[in-house]
């Protein structure tokens, strides 16, 4: 086996949408100091572990957000959730670490640097920096990540060598086991490697031998496999409240990269999702997205939810954002397909874009196509459909008909038997005799001719069976 661990580094700042972004300087305080600062705040001269009073003075504009561990949490399984794209055995290494065994992927995705590259962009796409260390263990891949230490360890015969270079506060000990440790003049794992394994649980406790132990493959290191719920909902929250539809976009990316993540390893995509903008005081702004079919590329979804984020006017500002799906249909899988859902466009993705650009812009009752009914009389014979359905069914076998068939028929002057319209008609074909609809108290008796007039106009005609027998023109061919 062959894991790789996903380090979120800067995992407190990115759990809130486009902190990591913004263009104001924002930091995250835990215990009144700061314990993470993005780009225009370290920019300032604030620092982690700085006093927040010390941060307020360097930057009037400072914004601040109490660090929460519940939704650091929630990002993880989020991530989580976005990784089985690459593999289905993901695991949780909380508070900010993930780790995945590749060694079943790597053929799929034609090998490691190929996989890692993938990983990388699809992390970039959602917003996140994570470090990628490899391993044949999934604790010595963590160690490694702890460390920034990217070059990949692929044989144990290697393994041994590079994590004895690594220092002991790696492992994460609480201060008195790390203070313990130093006592005894170790510094590095190589150090605690040295010592008798004896007298290495005597002095520091088992569990830190077992954790060596399951390093350097000495020992199992059984892991939970991480599976995502059937249903998705994922939320991310925003560092300040905002009304501008632009700073709402950095957390849909996230959402949406997320939400497409499980789709891949499912292979299923979706018709439908619901985005839900929450307020601090009042119920959410609901946001549908549909699509003609099922499908799971996020780039489409972002244009789609973008049209609706523009034709939404918000008046209270927006705190959170959440993204629901419950329905997943089942796609065929592509070659490839969990790297790169982008394949050639066809004319049929192109008809179908156009429906869902149209469909979420005029809305989904305002788009609509025909379908053709298998019923004889004519303004039956045809009725409103969904997009995209029944486009493959053939008309019944039928004689020709109108391009354009009238609303109701209307009545034609009928001169010793001869109907008029423009002056008399010419019966040129028929008649085609058509009885239908007893059943449903719309019976009809009628016979059909195509008939000219003397402009040389082409109309379908038809005469009353019963009663009068009066003329109706009924249709105009092209």
């Amino acid at each position: 086996m062959l894991w790789l661990c996903l380090h979120f580094v800067r995992l407190p700042i990115e759990s809130l949408s486009g902190a990591e972004t913004a263009e104001h300087p924002l930091v995250i305080s835990h215990a009144n100091a700061v314990m993470q600062a993005n780009a225009p705040a370290i920019q300032a001269g604030i620092r982690p572990g700085m006093a927040i009073a010390a941060a307020r003075a360097i930057s009037d504009g400072l914004r601040e957000c109490d660090y929460c561990g519940d939704r650091e949490a929630r990002m993880l399984e989020q991530l989580a959730t976005w990784a089985v794209q690459f593999t289905s055995r993901v695991s949780l290494q909380p508070p900010r670490a993930l780790l995945l065994e590749i060694g079943a992927s790597l053929a799929y995705f034609d090998g490691l640097e190929s996989l890692r590259q993938g990983l990388r962009n699809s992390l970039a796409n959602i917003g996140h920096q994570a470090t990628a260390a490899i391993a044949p263990t999934p604790t010595a891949a963590w160690l490694l990540a702890r460390q920034d230490d990217t070059a990949p360890v692929i044989t144990r015969a290697e393994l041994g060598e590079r994590l004895a270079r690594i220092p002991v506060a790696a492992l994460d000990l609480e201060p008195a086991r790390q203070n313990a440790i130093h006592g005894l003049g170790c510094t590095t794992l190589g150090d605690l490697r040295a010592i008798p394994a004896d007298g290495l649980a005597k002095r520091l406790g088992r569990h830190l031998l077992a954790t060596l132990q399951r390093a350097h493959g000495e020992r199992a290191d059984p892991r939970v496999d991480w599976q995502p719920p059937p249903r998705f909902q994922a939320r991310i929250e925003l560092p300040a409240e905002t009304t501008h539809s632009d700073r709402l976009r950095p957390g849909f990316e996230h959402l949406l990269g997320v939400l497409c993540g499980q789709l891949r390893y499912r292979e299923a995509g979706v018709t439908r999702i619901l985005c839900e903008l929450h307020h601090p005081s009042h119920s959410p702004t609901r946001l549908r997205v549909g699509m003609s079919r099922p499908g799971r590329d996020p780039h489409h979804l972002g244009m789609l939810l973008d049209q609706q984020l523009e034709q939404c006017r918000l008046t209270t500002g927006v705190i959170a954002l959440t993204l629901k799906a419950d329905t997943f249909h089942a796609l065929a899988p592509a070659p490839r397909d969990l790297l790169d859902d982008g394949q050639q466009a066809t004319p049929d993705d192109a008809w179908h874009q156009l429906i869902d650009n149209l469909s979420n812009r005029l809305g989904p009752d305002r788009v609509r196509a025909l379908a053709v009914d298998d019923e004889h009389r004519p303004e039956r014979a045809w009725r409103f459909t969904d997009p995209g359905r029944n486009r493959a069914n053939d008309p019944p076998a039928l004689p020709p008909r109108p391009a354009w068939l009238l609303g109701q028929p209307v009545r034609l002057i009928s001169r010793g038997g001869q109907p008029h319209h423009h002056g008399p008609l010419i019966l040129e074909h028929g008649p085609e005799r058509i009885e239908s609809g007893w059943w449903d108290g719309q019976d009809v008796s009628r016979d059909y001719y195509q008939a000219i007039t003397p402009a040389g106009e082409r109309l379908w005609v038809f005469r009353e069976r019963r009663g009068e027998r009066r003329w109706y023109l009924h249709g105009l061919f092209a």
